[in-house]
Formats: C-alpha cells, sequence, structure tokens
C-alpha cells in the first residue's frame, strides 16, 4: 500500500481532494500545523511514498527510506533548491491555473474598455438620463488593440489565444528565442522588451520571477509605453519597480493598471503587511486584487487530479511529470 504524505497549512486544506482522487490502496497522512508538532513529522516522512506541500516543519530532511517524489501543489517553488531537497529525490510542481488567470486578464481588459461597472452604476443612478436611442455614451472594443506578454509560457498561451478570439494583434517575449506562429504577430527575448512595450495597449506580465526579471520594468521601462497603455501584472508584484509604477500611474503617465500580485505579503510572522508601500488603492485608474487571479474552484480540482496522477506515476515506476530539479541534500542521521 502506496502511502502519500500531505503537509502545511496550504496543502493540508484540500486533503479531501486528494482523497477523492486517489484509490482506496493509498493510505494518506496528514501532517497538519494546527494539530500537529513538528516533532511528528519525521514518522510521518518515514513512512512515505510522496509528499505534497511546500516547506517542510523541520531543520533538515529526517530519513525518508520510501520517497520517490516531493509534490508541490501549486506552481512556486522559490522555498526550496536541489540543496535542500532530499537526494535524488525529483521535486515536481503543477499548472492548471493558466486557463483561469487568463480569463481574469480578458475580463480586466474587456472591463477597461467598456466599462460594464460604470454603466451598471450610471444607468441605476440616471437611468436614460433624457438621452434618445441613437444618442447613447460611447465605450472602447479591444478588437484590434495589441497585447503584448511578457513571457510566453502557460499563461502566457493561454492569453493569446483567448485575446486572439476577440481579434487582438499578440505579440511576445519570453527567455529563449523561437518561432513566431499563430497566434503570435512577432515573438522575441528580453532584448526586445522596449519594442514590445512601445507597440502594446495592454502589457501583460505573465513571467517568473528570478534574478533577471526582479524590476526588470523601471521607470525608463515604463516610458516607453503608450500614454494610452495598460499594464497587468499576474506574475510577481517585484518584477515591475513599484515606485516608478505608481509614479506613473499617478501623474497619468500611463492609463492605467490591473494588479493582482503585491510587494508585500501576511506570513507567520507578518499578520498585518499592506499588500504595498505606496497608495495604490487611493489612485482612480487602478483595478486591484488580492492575488484571486486564479482562485476558481474548478481549478483547485484540476490541480489536485494532477497531484493524484503524478505521485501515481512515481510509485508505478514512471517518470513523473513538472520536475523542477532533483534534489541533493543528504538526510539527517
Amino acid at each position: 500500500m502506496p502511502t502519500a504524505l500531505i503537509q502545511g497549512r496550504i496543502a493540508v486544506q484540500f486533503e479531501h481532494l486528494l482523497r477523492k482522487e486517489l484509490s482506496e490502496d493509498w493510505k494518506v497522512l496528514c501532517w497538519n500545523p494546527e494539530k500537529h508538532s513538528p516533532e511528528e513529522f519525521p514518522a510521518m516522512a518515514y513512512e512515505a511514498d510522496a509528499i505534497i506541500g511546500g516547506k517542510i516543519p523541520t531543520e533538515a530532511w529526517p530519513k525518508t527510506p520510501k520517497l520517490k517524489l516531493f509534490q508541490i501543489p501549486w506552481t512556486g517553488y522559490d522555498f526550496c533548491s536541489p540543496d535542500s531537497m532530499p537526494l535524488g529525490i525529483p521535486v515536481s510542481n503543477c499548472f492548471e491555473h493558466e486557463s483561469t488567470i487568463a480569463e481574469y486578464v480578458l475580463c480586466a481588459m474587456l472591463e477597461i474598455k467598456i466599462g460594464l461597472r460604470e454603466m451598471d452604476k450610471r444607468f441605476r443612478a440616471e437611468g436614460w438620463a433624457g438621452r434618445q436611442p441613437g444618442t447613447s455614451l460611447h465605450h472602447e472594443e479591444i478588437r484590434n488593440r495589441t497585447v503584448g506578454i511578457i513571457g510566453y509560457g502557460h499563461i502566457g498561451k493561454e492569453i493569446a489565444k483567448r485575446a486572439a478570439a476577440f481579434d487582438m494583434r499578440i505579440i511576445a517575449i519570453r527567455r529563449s528565442q523561437q518561432d513566431a506562429v499563430a497566434p503570435l504577430d512577432w515573438i522575441g527575448t528580453a532584448d526586445q522588451l522596449d519594442k514590445l512595450l512601445s507597440e502594446s495597449d495592454f502589457v501583460v506580465v505573465a513571467c517568473d520571477m528570478n534574478e533577471e526579471t526582479i524590476g526588470m520594468i523601471d521607470a525608463p521601462q515604463i516610458a516607453k509605453m503608450k500614454p494610452s497603455g495598460i499594464i497587468i501584472n499576474v506574475a510577481r508584484g517585484r518584477i515591475i519597480a513599484e515606485e516608478a509604477l505608481y509614479n506613473a500611474l499617478k501623474n497619468k503617465k500611463i492609463s492605467g493598471a490591473v494588479l493582482d500580485v503585491w510587494y508585500n505579503y501576511i506570513g507567520n510572522d507578518r499578520e498585518k503587511v499592506s499588500p504595498s508601500n505606496l497608495p495604490f488603492e487611493q489612485l482612480d485608474n487602478v483595478i486591484l486584487s488580492a492575488h484571486e487571479s486564479a482562485s476558481a474552484p474548478e481549478q483547485v480540482e484540476r490541480r489536485w487530479k494532477f497531484v493524484a496522477e503524478n505521485i501515481c506515476r512515481a510509485t508505478e515506476g514512471e517518470t513523473p511529470k513538472n520536475i523542477v530539479f532533483v534534489g541533493s541534500e543528504k538526510a539527517a542521521d
């Protein structure tokens, strides 16, 4: 009987989904920080064929003689590295959020150009406001607008697919060069960032955060954008320099922004923290959300279905999907 250990504050919320997707042949253990002490983790880990979750509760890895996979049930893995994970054990992440985020991005672009919230508010307050048929107020379209996608990976491709359905022009940059195929007009690398910014009506940030991308969009880059340009960030806050973005929005150097990712987050050591160091919430040309672009129950169910399938692959001797690296740390004696 294979054993799965689900551990950590976030992962344990979805124990029921893991059990739903696994056969009755599986034994499922759960290390919940609200119920268990760190001292209880090693005994559970010793039994596990697969461990699902984030950062473990012990300083060093305990012995894991049966372990075949460490499965992260989300995309980010900045809490770990090869030298912090068990020797020879593959570490996989998962996606399944890309279509959900793409819908958020399309919704944001449509809302900015159509203004449905403002229409509703105005009509509730004014009714026809004396306007006869043929004299209604106008809104804009996203058709024939250019969307520039920074980071043409899982998320970027889903955005492009949906933008194409609205007859938008799509351009992109990514880490490595690839040929432009439909629906792309062109695709380049980071050295063409300024070109992308200058051509785009909407700039969508959807790349990984790493040493190369932190602060890659600062005041000089924002200055390349159209005055009518909108920037949408669904990646990580620090990819865009905070002060430069705030000043550009406040001074109307660009038309607006849609921000789902931030500069400060609540953690175990910080229960009360402002998402940003500057008052973005006071600006009238922004749409703000609390890192919720992927927060759909359908996405969560897809993700845990993948988790279950991937740990089954590992225990059946197959190569797991989405391996980000293989661990190199030796277990504690």
